[in-house]
């Protein structure tokens, strides 16, 4: 009687290892694939990190080009802002295992580079339109994510940069057109 109870503890003893083996690598391969970013989340991280990149450049154009000193102090508040979220950015990268691009996207190339390329007043209403739709888009894209995003952090992260985004909107909207600071200097 003893036999047959000693070679069933023997099998279980030798195919219990086995078996916590195979539930103890289900539970990495699952660990692993919820670190894996999902396609919506790494597009949010992508076009996030354009805004924040794009931003902090045109605004150190715009405190080199720009002439009127709405424009000036505007273009400071975004490069400062825009540096403090790309800083708070980059730690829930870094944890959650996501990547941020190396180098702007042709759209961003391309805004950039008309930017650099006028002068005067032509750059500051230049520059007030791009703030103006690159905002709006922002705030369209941070409020998406916020509310339907798949990464918690993240979600965080966009929810709180709403406020800041909305204000640089209301101010660049605010900036003085060209033919509003024509009509001022005239007075």
């Amino acid at each position: 009687m003893r036999k047959p109870l000693l070679a069933g503890a023997i099998a279980l003893a030798l195919l219990a290892p086995n078996c916590l083996l195979a539930k103890t690598s289900t539970r990495a391969g699952a660990a692993m694939q919820s670190t894996q970013p999902d396609a919506k989340t790494q597009n949010f991280v992508n076009k996030a990190w354009n805004i924040n990149n794009f931003e902090i450049q045109a605004g150190r154009e715009a405190q080199n080009k720009a002439s009127a000193q709405d424009f000036i102090s505007y273009a400071r508040m975004i490069v400062r802002d825009h540096a403090n979220l790309d800083n708070s950015l980059g730690p829930i990268l870094q944890k959650d295992g996501l990547n941020a691009p190396n180098a702007l996207d042709q759209e961003h190339q391309n805004l950039l580079q008309q930017l650099s390329s006028t002068t005067g007043a032509r750059f500051e209403e230049r520059f007030r339109t791009q703030q103006i739709d690159g905002h709006e888009k922002a705030v369209k894209l941070f409020e998406s994510y916020a509310k339907n995003g798949q990464n918690a952090e993240l979600k965080r992260w966009a929810q709180n940069a709403i406020p800041s985004l909305e204000k640089h909107l209301r101010d660049a909207r605010a900036l003085p057109r060209g033919v509003e600071r024509s009509t001022r200097a005239a007075q």
